[in-house]
């Protein structure tokens, strides 16, 4: 059925969901990021960057209804050995961590991609990142919430 798929799995504990906000806030616009470190960047010293900096930072903007993170392991051969189906995909083009940042609506996040906080936090990935993609998320669907599997999905 398929020939490739890619995958991305992290240790244990390496995806998180911090509470940014008060639980009658809504999120009405979000962004998933995908973040490439630098060759010659360790794994665990990005994966340190992401959750003691890059977190702190983001949460401190006050601008966050969301804030997911997940970090991911190194690819390697043996773990994603699947007969007759190819998980790799080339080296400069592999993500090492995701995140999700929820804004009230699009203003809000329109107001934070624009405004002067985003210069302070790239400027802090540039040593480490060699790459981020950003994308708008047009619905994010949540099934477990605090290790409760949730009657339904919550958005």
């Amino acid at each position: 059925m398929f020939r490739r798929t890619l995958l991305y799995a992290g240790p244990p504990n390496s995806s998180r969901w911090y509470d940014v906000a008060g639980p009658d806030e809504t999120v009405g616009a979000r962004t998933l990021i995908y973040l490439r470190r630098k060759d010659g960047v360790d794994a665990g010293e990005f994966r340190k960057f992401v959750n003691r900096q890059l977190v702190p930072a983001l949460a401190d903007t006050a601008a966050l209804k969301e804030l997911r993170t997940q970090t991911f392991l190194p690819w390697s051969e043996k773990l994603w050995d699947t007969p007759n189906v190819a998980h790799d995909n080339p080296h400069n083009q592999r993500f090492h961590a995701s995140l999700v940042l929820g804004f009230s609506d699009s203003a809000a996040r329109d107001a934070f991609f624009t405004g002067n906080a985003i210069e302070g936090l790239t400027n802090q990935l540039a040593p480490l990142a060699s790459a981020i993609h950003a994308y708008d998320v047009a619905a994010a669907l949540t099934f477990v919430k605090n290790g409760d599997i949730l009657p339904r999905y919550q958005e």
